[in-house]
């Protein structure tokens, strides 16, 4: 019975949403590839943030011990979320095998010598937005799970601060957490897509 009293009002809904594109001057199939995306959502900082750090291929400059992981992962607009955002500068840092920062401060990268600078740097997304680098698996420290931090920017965008989650409590942060892939050696990190703001 109730679903005959709706039928007329779900009938004129549905027929309003077929027309919503063509009002709007579009093809339903050009509508829906320019949907925007929500962008990534924000996290706070965190702890022992080094700006201008140095552009690496390899965050563990210096050995230090734990399990090798490969990070790779996507920039994109999320304003129109099948272009990449070409160039973009991920920031990135974490801990290391035993749960702890190098250095254990904040500050620019020149306040430090070199040699206390390690799990920490900056990657250059690619033409296609694909970034990725070499580290190592992030031990958890009470009460955080283990985590990556990102501050990502790019011309003409937002400037983004957020974080990932590796292979804990994914329920509940389902858009940054990402299981490891640990049948390849070294594991990667597939990070979740992180789609940027326009400015």
């Amino acid at each position: 019975m109730t679903d005959q009293t709706n039928a007329p009002t779900r009938r004129r809904l549905l027929s309003f949403a077929a027309t919503l594109p063509a009002a709007l001057g579009l093809t339903a199939g050009r509508a829906s590839a320019q949907q925007a995306m929500i962008p990534t959502a924000p996290d706070m900082e965190g702890p022992f943030y080094i700006s201008n750090t140095p552009v690496l291929r390899d965050l563990n400059r210096f050995g230090k011990r734990g399990e090798a992981m490969r990070i790779t992962g996507r920039v994109m607009n999320a304003s129109r979320p099948d272009m990449p955002v070409a160039g973009a500068m991920l920031e990135i840092w974490q801990t290391d095998g035993q749960g702890r920062y190098h250095p254990q401060e904040n500050g620019d990268y020149a306040d430090f010598r070199d040699e206390d600078m390690d799990l920490r740097g900056t990657v250059i997304a690619d033409a296609n937005g694909n970034f990725e680098v070499i580290s190592l698996f992030p031990k958890e420290y009470w009460p955080r799970p283990p985590h990556i931090h990102y501050r990502i920017s790019a011309t003409g965008f937002r400037t983004l601060i957020t974080q990932h989650y590796l292979d804990t409590r994914p329920r509940e942060r389902p858009h940054r957490t990402a299981m490891v892939i640990r049948d390849q050696t070294p594991a990667i990190f597939p990070a979740p897509v992180i789609y940027l703001e326009p400015a």
